[in-house]
């Protein structure tokens, strides 16, 4: 969560000390704590250097996080490493904690030996109530919707829809305290946006500003930098159209927009770029308008909350 913190953080007020500090912390989760064949671990250090270390095994929520934490990392800095991280972390989260008869994930492992146990964590529980920090199912599902957007992978939809109906009974129960899962729904709901921002000059960085204008739940941006290694660095939905775009080859700084598998035309100025995400939403914000938005008689915008 911190890592995903500390990269929206960077991305929407420039602070390259941030996003430094980010993926230098993820990079060592990924090297420390995350191996194939025993999958994650849920330390990698103690505050005591003298503390003996033992293998504890991850649990639900590390593996959710972690997922999204190498989505943000990608779509920061458009190496393609952070999303193949993503996958495998996705991929034995499914192995190790989904339940193939009735949807959902557990809280920790089936069948762990004695020694790796967590205490009272040995009784299996599929967490769903945000309590305060968001709960591992509604976070797995967002992960996984987020990986059907850029592989198109039915496997992925498909176990976050399962995960989100075996709590649709009892969702509305829990207000605020299901907002995660709300989100959730959101994303399973609305289509995905994807603005992928190619070129590293002023006008590249303007692009990239537009994009960012305003915040929407359902929509990413991806930049990379060389226009030549775009083939290399894209996923497998995007991988299939936006290296045939012919800016690209004529090594144009541009921003291409796609939503639900398809691909609008290359845009060049940021003025363009904001009204085509304005035309392809509607999009998913936490406030209807923004306050100066419905202010058409100069008056203070009303107080409240979201």
């Amino acid at each position: 969560m911190c890592v995903s913190a500390y990269l929206q953080a960077a991305r929407v007020l420039g602070l390259d000390d941030a996003r430094r500090f980010a993926l230098r912390s993820l990079d060592r989760i990924l090297s420390e704590a995350w191996n194939p064949e025993h999958g994650l671990s849920h330390v990698i250090a103690y505050a005591d250097t003298n503390a003996a270390r033992r293998l504890v095994r991850g649990l639900l929520d590390d593996y959710a996080f972690t997922a999204l934490a190498c989505l943000d990392a990608f779509e920061v800095t458009g190496d393609i490493s952070y999303f193949r991280f993503a996958q495998h972390i996705a991929d034995e989260m499914i192995l190790r904690f989904g339940d193939p008869t009735s949807g959902g994930f557990f809280d920790t492992e089936a069948l762990l030996e004695e020694k790796l146990k967590l205490g009272v964590l040995s009784a299996r529980r599929k967490p769903f109530q945000d309590a305060p920090t968001p709960a591992g199912n509604p976070t797995a599902a967002i992960a996984l919707l987020r990986l059907h957007a850029y592989t198109n992978d039915p496997k992925y939809r498909g176990k976050a829809e399962d995960t989100l109906e075996v709590f649709a009974g009892v969702a509305e129960q829990f207000g605020i305290y299901a907002g995660t899962y709300g989100i959730a729904a959101t994303w399973l709901s609305h289509p995905h946006t994807q603005v992928t921002v190619i070129g590293k000059d002023d006008q590249a960085q303007d692009l990239l500003k537009a994009a960012t204008a305003r915040f929407a739940l359902n929509r990413s941006m991806i930049h990379l930098t060389d226009s030549e290694a775009v083939s290399l660095n894209l996923p497998p939905v995007l991988a299939q159209t936006i290296p045939q775009f012919p800016a690209l080859k004529e090594k144009k700084s541009v921003a291409i927009v796609c939503t639900d598998l398809v691909c609008h035309p290359a845009v060049e100025k940021p003025s363009e770029l904001l009204a085509l995400l304005q035309e392809v939403g509607p999009e998913v914000r936490l406030r209807r308008k923004l306050p100066m938005e419905n202010n058409s008689d100069n008056n203070p915008p009303a107080s409240g909350g979201l």
